[in-house]
């Protein structure tokens, strides 16, 4: 089987997979080793979609356009204005420093799968390069939902509304650009952004 087609099967399967993963874990406290398996999922499915020679080209940095650049920064300014701002006052090192891990290894990551390895595949057909990706990455977030006690800031539908409006975005961008270089860069910006709101929802910290 050609690995075009791999992973076309693979992909809803994984999808399936973290969702029974996710939703039998006994309590939120148990996430991030669940987010681990997801993170080295993404990494090794990518590493054997995509082969350590193609890693480079992927992360090729683009022509400088303003377009591009704009509707990377795009998502990035909605985070930090809908949902930074209000936890400025409880931020702290820690947190800031957690936050920025967490985002460093959950952009790459993702953005190597779910943007690299379909563009690598599929450069020439935008549906399988952008629209297939971009519905199970939008259906992922369903596990997200899915873990007991989970605090989602905006609910569900904010969670899966926004899963699906970043990740066009960044379809769009990889597509037009033939890089993952600024997707990831703006999906970096996102959850850094975001995730100071998702740790203090959800932790002690």
């Amino acid at each position: 089987m050609c690995k075009s087609r791999a992973l076309l099967i693979i992909t809803p399967l994984f999808v399936a997979q973290l969702i029974w993963l996710f939703s039998g874990l006994n309590g939120v406290e148990n996430a991030l080793p669940a987010m681990a398996v997801y993170w080295g999922s993404c990494l090794a499915l990518s590493l054997y979609f995509i082969g350590f020679a193609g890693l480079r080209e992927l992360f090729r940095r683009p022509p400088h356009r303003g377009k591009t650049l704009l509707w990377a920064l795009l998502p990035v300014a909605l985070v930090f204005l809908g949902s930074f701002v209000k936890d400025i006052p409880a931020l702290t090192p820690r947190l800031l420093a957690l936050s920025a891990i967490f985002a460093l290894i959950n952009a790459t990551s993702e953005e190597l799968f779910w943007r690299g390895a379909f563009l690598k595949h599929f450069q020439k057909d935008a549906r399988f390069a952008v629209g297939f990706p971009l519905l199970f990455f939008t259906l992922w977030h369903i596990a997200i939902i899915l873990i007991p006690g989970v605090q989602i800031q905006g609910g569900a539908i904010s969670l899966l509304g926004g899963a699906a409006v970043m990740g066009l975005i960044w379809g769009w961008l990889s597509w037009s650009t033939r890089s993952i270089y600024l997707s990831t860069l703006s999906h970096f910006g996102v959850n850094f952004f975001a995730f100071t709101g998702v740790i203090l929802a959800n932790t002690t910290t």
